[in-house]
């Protein structure tokens, strides 16, 4: 029987195998680095999770913590296998040669007052601001890891954010295939910029995972990811305490951080708002997977 955990398998699947279709057509290999490793790693608790589950059934008293542990690593190596599938899929999307539009962003900005080289130089006056602004821009990882755990204590596999997650890109990578942007040039460098000229000339010839650039400029998916992981601890006033700040303080970061144009978060606010919304409807038919 279908589940909510296999479907999500099966949109992976189906992610996985387009990619890997376009990428041959385009003749363009693949180098997975480390990523093989972090599944191999994650394979490791996954293992011992199912050794002691045997121990479990026999002492009532591990059955739960045991069913948590097992559903956080299930639901990471999940994630991480979604994000190896989906990632090639943003770099795809920027070979469809549509013109890239940051004249439009500019001018979009200008019609909001806001200019990004006098946004970039206040903070850049600001060190201590400058410094706040990178680590809440950083800040993903670490709070996927916690809303996970929180997430795993109710063994449904994490099905609301990966859902959330996977939508979320895809929805994005379909508007940036016509809305190509190099945005602005912030903390993280130019090697988005480079990347993104590489694959639009046709000199990009192979997909690296350890030298993995997100190239998207509009919508921010740092936006949407700022919302969604906000969204999901809806239910845990301590945690909303915790990372509403947390990615308010992230969704300031975006422009000078990042390198995004201010318009680029309204984007993001959008795939979040749509993505929040379709959701539901595509886990309501599904039977869950929690005991």
């Amino acid at each position: 029987m279908l589940t909510d955990y296999s479907v999500r398998w099966a949109l992976i699947g189906v992610c996985a195998l387009a990619a890997m279709t376009w990428l041959i057509a385009l003749r363009v290999s693949v180098n997975f680095g480390a990523v093989l490793p972090k599944l191999e790693f994650l394979c490791i608790p996954l293992v011992l999770s199912a050794v002691y589950a045997s121990v479990g059934n026999k002492t009532p008293r591990l059955i739960y913590p045991i069913a948590v542990a097992t559903d956080y690593f299930l639901s990471l190596f999940q994630l991480l296998v979604a994000m190896t599938a989906l990632l090639p899929l943003t770099y795809l999307a920027a070979t469809t040669g549509f013109p890239l539009v940051d004249g439009s962003l500019v001018r979009l900005d200008a019609m909001v007052g806001f200019d990004w080289n006098s946004a970039a130089h206040w903070v850049g006056e600001r060190p201590m601001i400058d410094w706040i602004f990178v680590r809440a821009y950083s800040s993903i990882p670490y709070q996927a890891a916690v809303i996970f755990l929180i997430g795993s204590f109710k063994l449904d596999r994490n099905s609301e954010v990966l859902w959330l997650f996977m939508i979320g890109v895809l929805i994005t990578c379909a508007i940036f295939t016509f809305t190509p942007a190099e945005g602005k040039i912030g903390h993280v460098g130019t090697g988005y910029v480079d990347l993104l000229r590489e694959i639009r000339t046709g000199r990009w010839s192979t997909m690296e995972y350890n030298q993995s650039e997100g190239i998207v400029t509009f919508p921010s998916f740092h936006t949407t990811l700022a919302i969604i992981l906000t969204y999901v601890v809806r239910h845990y006033r301590w945690a909303l305490a915790v990372f509403a700040p947390l990615n308010g303080l992230m969704l300031l970061a975006i422009p000078t951080v990042g390198g995004h144009y201010l318009v680029d978060l309204f984007g993001g606010a959008a795939v979040a708002g749509l993505t929040i919304f379709l959701v539901p409807f595509i886990r309501r038919p599904l039977p869950g997977d929690g005991p």
